[in-house]
């Protein structure tokens, strides 16, 4: 199953900060580079989800902080989304509220100045018969997200992850939430996307948690896992 990946651009990327228009030009991602997962984004992955996706597609890419999908960390959408050399540029007009006014206060001070995408990888390869380098050549752009460590994004830490795992109940209600609105709701396409964007944070952390040695796993999420499963077919 497709889950969310995330990948920073590794380096300070902020291009230019608009006080006045409230307007921020940033790298999002690079590409052509074997990053700390031992993986390249090729340029062309993000052409079509660009084009279907973007600001001049259905724009369902949005500007978040640190992934998180919710209306409080939501700062705006990119009005421009494009390719130049080996960079992801997006320019976001961000919104007016207390998060965003927070945040272009921020930017404009340098406190932020990293970024990272969370996207699912459409298609992918190996770079050599020892399969120690993976080149994704097509992505699905979800958002990109103004982080403190590009270059370590994933968010919630692990040690988070794990907390919030370990609480299955509490894991599986918010999922059966979740996947209710998506199914019978009549909510807005934004809304709708955020929700995606959560139910696919979900599934990641549910892979982190299997990468860990079985000592720290609690057993048998399959029930969860299935759920996954069906909504990944609707």
């Amino acid at each position: 199953m497709k889950t969310i990946e995330y990948k920073g651009a590794d380096m300070e990327d902020i291009l230019d900060v608009d006080t006045e228009n409230k307007t921020v030009k940033a790298v999002w991602a690079r590409f052509d580079n074997v990053d700390l997962d031992s993986d390249i984004i090729v340029k062309e992955a993000v052409t079509k989800t660009i084009k279907e996706r973007g600001p001049k597609g259905k724009n369902l890419i949005y500007s978040l902080v640190d992934h998180i999908a919710d209306t409080d960390h939501m700062i705006g959408k990119p009005s421009e989304l494009y390719v130049k050399d080996d960079m992801l540029i997006a320019v976001t007009k961000i919104v007016e509220t207390e998060k965003g006014e927070d945040m272009i206060k921020m930017y404009n001070e340098g406190l932020i100045n990293q970024h990272s995408i969370g996207f699912s990888t459409i298609k992918s390869d190996w770079q050599d018969s020892k399969q120690t380098v993976r080149i994704i050549k097509e992505l699905k752009l979800y958002e990109g997200s103004a982080v403190l460590w590009a270059a370590n994004p994933e968010t919630p830490t692990l040690d988070v992850t794990k907390s919030f795992l370990n609480d299955k109940e509490k894991l599986n209600k918010r999922l059966v939430s979740l996947l209710n609105a998506f199914k019978g709701g009549t909510y807005t396409d934004e809304t709708f996307n955020l929700l995606e964007i959560e139910i696919k944070h979900i599934q990641q952390m549910i892979d982190n948690l299997t990468t860990l040695p079985v000592s720290t796993v609690e057993p048998d999420y399959s029930g969860i896992v299935e759920a996954l499963n069906q909504f990944n077919k609707i």
